[in-house]
């Protein structure tokens, strides 16, 4: 692996001839990919209350991994990158043509080392929606599975972004350390399930009577469940069955790279759900 000092590197967002914006960062070429997020209702069987917001990077002329990109940037600097990739994402979500329907952004909650930083980065988050086509109760912020110092960090982050008005998810329920614990810690709105635990109890009659149960719980709690992941026509259909309240996956659409107008591409409602 061929080093990156992004020592006092700092992103320059560009704006592209089809409206959208890119954002150079050393060699790189930073893209938003929006990824519909599907409910079930609607004339054609579903409807498209949201999207995720996902990164996608170029070096010359060649995809480069994002997981790749990341384990070379410093630590003092993974902060001031996670910022200037929301400040992106929004740009480019608000150019969907579909409606400015939910969007999810995902939050690392390993960079926040204090409350200092929580304040800062919550008002900074505060400003780059305001300067957006987006509200904060229009802003789902996805907490990671990455670990804090602490767990009254961590509620501090959640409850600071809640009384700011965002929706919070817990991402990748089901591995690591995103399990019951920590969605009672959190108390989202939302949890996502990780796709890798959703397949593996698809593919047994008890896995998947777990998997409605699990679901069913949550519900009781007035929780969301968003199924992610999901391939196949076989997975989407399981997950309808489970009682998935959205799905996302290949098995209903693909990333695409902005700007977007999923609404028309998939003839379905415009409405936010």
């Amino acid at each position: 692996m061929d080093p990156l000092n992004t020592s006092g590197m700092i992103g320059r967002i560009v704006t592209e001839e089809d409206g959208s914006s890119t954002g150079a960062y050393g060699p790189f070429k930073l893209q938003t990919a929006l990824q519909p997020i599907f409910a079930p209702g609607g004339a054609d069987g579903v409807r498209l209350p949201g999207f995720e917001a996902l990164l996608r990077l170029s070096r010359g002329n060649e995809a480069f991994s994002t997981t790749d990109f990341l384990s070379r940037i410093g630590s003092k600097e993974r902060l001031a990158l996670d910022e200037f990739c929301r400040s992106l994402h929004l740009m480019n979500a608000s150019l969907e043509k579909s409606g400015h329907l939910l969007l999810f952004l995902n939050v690392n909650p390993a960079l926040y080392d204090g409350s200092r930083v929580v304040a800062a980065q919550v008002s900074n988050l505060m400003r780059q929606v305001e300067k957006s086509q987006y509200s904060p109760r229009q802003i789902v912020c996805e907490i990671t599975e990455h670990r804090t110092p602490s767990p009254g960090l961590l509620s501090l982050l959640v409850e600071t972004l809640r009384e700011r008005g965002f929706k919070i998810a817990v991402d990748d329920f089901g591995i690591d350390g995103s399990d019951s614990k920590r969605v009672a810690l959190i108390q989202p709105d939302i949890v996502k399930f990780d796709a890798d635990w959703v397949t593996r109890l698809m593919g047994s009659k008890a896995g998947f009577s777990s998997l409605k149960d699990t679901v069913s719980q949550f519900h009781q709690l007035g929780v969301q469940v968003v199924m992610e992941g999901l391939e196949s026509s076989w997975q989407v259909d399981l997950g309808w069955g489970a009682g998935a309240d959205l799905i996302q996956g290949y098995g209903l659409a693909h990333p695409q790279i902005a700007p977007t107008d999923f609404g028309n591409l998939y003839n379905i409602g415009r409405k936010a759900g």
